[in-house]
């Protein structure tokens, strides 16, 4: 994560835990000259779209409030999705069973793109079991990206608007 998403994180942490909201990835970039902030939230139950509007609400305020920006912005809440992204060890932890999709810094086996089960997370390496070469562990450091897959026949059970 680059310094300021992982500043813009440490910040909201505090206010989302209060709320019971868990912060799981931030987006910070320039699209068509405007500077914009995407945070993907959740929490156990799922997130409604009056969620999204109430922390959005709590984290633009404490953002104008403390001066985080220094020009205009535009702060994007959001579910994380049914692709949701993995980048802290709980969320390995808690999606045990779950297909994933593995991109690593270096390579293993010659490959930096595993697709297959997670299977665990200990001592700081991801273990999964891997379409192509079985069963594998990553270290944590070596993951550039990593996010649940989903098939669309999987979508059928969602009721009304949570993510």
């Amino acid at each position: 994560m680059r310094t300021k998403e992982k500043e813009i994180e440490n910040l909201l942490t505090p206010i989302a835990e209060k709320e019971k909201i868990e912060i799981v990835d931030v987006q910070h970039m320039i699209e068509n000259g405007n500077w914009i902030v995407r945070i993907f939230i959740d929490k156990r139950d799922g997130i409604t779209i009056d969620d999204c509007e109430y922390v959005s609400h709590i984290f633009s305020s404490f953002f104008d409030t403390n001066d985080i920006f220094s020009g205009p912005y535009f702060l994007e809440i959001s579910s994380p999705g049914f692709n949701r992204v993995l980048k802290k060890e709980e969320s390995f932890k808690r999606f045990v069973g779950s297909k994933v999709r593995i991109q690593t810094l270096n390579p293993i086996n010659d490959r930096r793109s595993f697709l297959g089960i997670l299977l665990g997370f200990k001592d700081s390496r991801v273990k999964i079991n891997d379409f192509n070469d079985g069963i594998l562990e990553i270290g944590f450091l070596n993951i550039e990206r990593a996010n649940i897959v989903t098939d669309n026949t999987e979508c059928g059970g969602l009721n009304g608007r949570k993510r």
